[in-house]
């Protein structure tokens, strides 16, 4: 089941889901930007049995939104949640007149095979990539996607 996400309730689940992923997000400054946003930001949860195994965080501006974390505990993983989390949000965003989802994520500049397998998550669910950045630094370099909401 795909629901909005609960700032206060689930945030300690999505900060577990992160410690569950230390090759996603093993770096200390991401955790702690990661547990900020689940209790701040829009989101949505995918649950089973009322258990929360993936969340999306997101912020918008104008007619673009951009989704700032999103992940699936590790044994959840390949079981259509994250393709669920994106049609769900697209809904959310065509409800509120938005046209763009964007997301940043490591690009295939670097090497890390975890990221790779992300980029074709996003290109597998719509995603196109429309920028290479560096906004984190020469060692991390950041592509850019979108989708048409």
């Amino acid at each position: 089941m795909i629901r909005p996400l609960d700032n206060a309730a689930d945030a300690e689940a999505c900060d577990a889901i992160i410690a569950s992923l230390p090759d996603w997000f093993g770096l200390e400054q991401g955790i702690l930007d990661c547990a900020a946003a689940v209790r701040t930001q829009d989101g949505l949860v995918a649950t089973d049995q009322d258990v929360v195994r993936a969340f999306c965080t997101w912020t918008g501006e104008g007619d673009v939104a951009e989704i700032t974390w999103m992940a699936a505990d590790r044994g959840a993983r390949r079981q259509g949640l994250g393709r669920a989390l994106i049609d769900a949000l697209r809904d959310v965003l065509r409800e509120r007149g938005m046209e763009e989802l964007r997301v940043k994520t490591l690009s295939s500049r670097h090497p890390d095979p975890g990221y790779g397998e992300t980029r074709a998550f996003y290109r597998a669910v719509g995603f196109e990539e429309i920028a290479e950045l560096d906004v984190w630094g020469p060692e991390d370099p950041a592509v850019l996607l979108r989708l048409s909401v």
